[in-house]
């Protein structure tokens, strides 16, 4: 596998992104029982998780994927505020709970709520990123951060209505371009995690999606004006340019 890496970083990104879309996207259908498909997808993703944890322990590339200490001065960031206000947007129209167990619920939190966005962040920001940029940073960037939206479209063969979908597709570049942003110039993926739990978590316990589709608009002009200001404000000691990006 180490490998695969050195000598070909996209296809080793792109493999990890089949086995989490068709590994833990599939698990989660398998039976007529939400709390089960969780359970079985919360086995899934820990399997994945463990496997590239433990190749980026071996390989010492814990700095190089972001799994690190926060760098940046957190007044210069916000505080995160603005993402942390725009990842609670699941309450903003009213709380309901998503499955009609408390067993289903809390499984569908440790599945969707924790394990999918530390690989969702792990694979699709970082690794996808690191890949692309080793020869051109500013299209890495993009890349990592489009392809993360446009990856839900999957969604719709898992049984998604289309027009919601479209609008998590459209929230998700959003979001990717946010996070993005915040990696690229904190140096560490651990935040962008943080609100991905916090976003995904919050589902579970707030309005249907269905309901809150329109609340999706001011959610992603808070990612976009976020991550606008997080690549302005770092423009000298983080350009993006098509230089290659360069290891911590």
């Amino acid at each position: 596998m180490k490998n695969l890496y050195e000598k070909k970083p996209v296809l080793f990104a792109v493999i990890w992104i089949v086995v989490y879309v068709v590994g833990f996207g599939s698990a989660g259908i398998q039976t007529e029982q939400p709390a089960l498909n969780y359970a079985i997808q919360s086995a899934v993703g820990l399997v994945i998780a463990g496997v590239l944890l433990l190749f980026i322990r071996k390989n010492r590339l814990a700095e190089h994927f972001g799994l690190c200490r926060f760098r940046g001065d957190r007044k210069h960031f916000l505080y995160l505020l603005p993402p942390l206000l725009a990842a609670t947007d699941n309450l903003w129209s009213g709380f309901g709970m998503r499955e009609e167990t408390a067993a289903a619920n809390l499984l569908g939190i440790l599945a969707i709520g924790i394990i999918a966005p530390f690989l969702e962040e792990l694979i699709l920001r970082s690794i996808l990123f690191r890949a692309v940029a080793k020869t051109n940073t500013r299209r890495g960037f993009w890349f990592a951060a489009l392809s993360f939206g446009i990856g839900h479209l999957v969604n719709i063969a898992y049984g998604r209505p289309v027009p919601d979908t479209l609008a998590q597709v459209g929230f998700a570049c959003c979001f990717g371009f946010c996070t993005g942003a915040l990696l690229y110039t904190g140096k560490s993926l651990l935040p962008c995690v943080f609100i991905h739990m916090l976003q995904n978590s919050l589902s579970f316990i707030g309005a249907s999606e269905t309901e809150r589709n329109w609340l999706l608009i001011p959610v992603c002009l808070i990612d976009l004006a976020y991550g606008t200001y997080l690549l302005y404000a770092h423009r000298n000691d983080c350009p993006l340019t098509a230089a290659p990006y360069p290891d911590p």
